[in-house]
């Protein structure tokens, strides 16, 4: 017998952490004066990671696991070969539904592409320093490979569905890449219309 611990309870324990983290450092920190705008970005972030986590690595089974597998079963280091073989796939898989297979290709792709979107907008906000492209690219690409990494060893115990492939991580950065360039559109409409409440959020 085994229980499925649901993601949804990762994310709430999550919040609730850093709710109480949070308190605590106020109470503690009293002459620190408080942004509230970048106190939402901060929970925000938590609270979009914590989902990450929980798309990405939940249901997490305890108890008794499926039979141990090898870990390179569930596993792509070759680029673009799970995509190609896909592509490949259109028009003979699912009984020939041409459609599916498309949208099924697509979801793929966009899903970790849009995945760590926010990540590359959130994060140099949050960190001073990954406001250049080089370290929220490497920031981003480090949590990508923490998830496949984590993934893998999630399939070599036996769990069913997760697969570590190379694509993802392509993906992931590339993600990441679209949302720092949405961050620094944002950066650049802010000081052009010098709104003075969002300035101090990006300076």
């Amino acid at each position: 017998m085994y229980y499925n611990i649901d993601g949804d309870v990762f994310v709430v324990i999550s919040i609730v952490i850093y709710v109480v983290v949070k308190v605590i450092t106020s109470i503690r920190n009293k002459s620190q004066q408080f942004n509230w705008m970048r106190e939402i970005i901060y929970f925000l972030f938590v609270l979009y990671m914590s989902m990450v986590v929980s798309v990405t690595l939940f249901p997490l089974p305890l108890g008794d696991f499926y039979a141990v597998e090898s870990v390179f079963r569930n596993m792509n280091v070759i680029p673009f070969r799970t995509v190609l073989l896909d592509i490949k796939q259109i028009g003979v898989a699912y009984e020939g539904d041409s459609l599916f297979m498309i949208s099924l290709i697509a979801r793929n792709v966009l899903g970790n592409i849009l995945l760590l979107m926010p990540f590359g907008f959130l994060a140099p906000i949050v960190w001073k320093k990954l406001k250049s492209l080089r370290y929220t690219l490497l920031a981003g690409g480090a949590v990508s490979v923490a998830i496949e990494f984590l993934q893998l060893l999630e399939s070599s115990l036996g769990m069913v569905g997760r697969i570590t492939d190379i694509d993802d991580l392509i993906f992931n950065v590339l993600g990441t890449l679209v949302g720092y360039l949405i961050y620094k559109l944002f950066v650049f409409v802010v000081s052009k219309l010098n709104i003075k409440r969002l300035h101090k959020l990006v300076a």
